[in-house]
């Protein structure tokens, strides 16, 4: 008789979606992914309640958990392992998954700490300072106000790098050009550095 194959359930941050969905077809992974608010990273202090309660709703049918998830600003600090346990990968937040390699991150810290990263998932959401400043704080403070703030924001920060994704191939170009309006409205140097699958590739089959 036939090992039954383990039930491997993702939960993951939306911003992950078109690269945890490309790898999945790819690999012909049969994990469960479950895709939480990709806004939450800004209010890392929620996180950690919506966290535990996916994780409990499915601890009695899965087999394994895997979060798609980093440390993100203690987002996760609090989240309790049900008993098969909880994976989590060992990175401060998600821009690591998507160059790759913690040492990039680290590196690219050292060298350019005021860096600002956009991912596809990131725009496609509309997250990116543009569209925070346009569908969030537009609305609530007016166009002036809102301007203000998200430049106020961000004024520490000297670049913005674009993390090009083969998952968003289709719409890279309109996706580098909204980077780059990013950085042209916020006046920093713009950068594009070519994300890698490593990281999704783990959080997917392993180890």
């Amino acid at each position: 008789m036939k090992n039954q194959q383990k039930h491997k359930v993702i939960i993951a941050c939306r911003s992950l979606k078109p690269e945890l969905e490309k790898t999945a077809a790819e690999t012909s992974s049969q994990a469960e992914l479950i895709f939480l608010d990709q806004d939450l990273h800004r209010t890392p202090e929620k996180m950690p309640a919506i966290v535990q309660e996916a994780v409990d709703d499915i601890k009695d049918t899965a087999d394994e958990i895997v979060l798609g998830y980093g440390l993100c600003s203690n987002g996760i600090v609090g989240v309790i392992a049900p008993p098969q346990g909880l994976i989590v990968p060992r990175v401060h937040d998600c821009i690591t998954l998507f160059l790759g390699a913690r040492k990039l991150y680290r590196q690219a810290f050292k060298e350019n700490p005021g860096t600002y990263y956009l991912t596809p998932g990131w725009i496609d959401e509309q997250k990116d300072p543009l569209g925070i400043m346009e569908y969030d704080y537009t609305p609530r403070m007016g166009k002036e106000s809102a301007e203000w703030g998200i430049k106020e924001e961000l004024k520490n920060y000297s670049r913005i790098v674009f993390v090009s994704s083969a998952a968003a191939r289709e719409q890279i170009e309109n996706l580098r050009k909204r980077a780059r309006d990013n950085a042209r409205f916020l006046e920093k140097k713009f950068e594009e550095v070519e994300g890698q699958e490593t990281y999704f590739r783990k959080i997917l089959n392993g180890p």
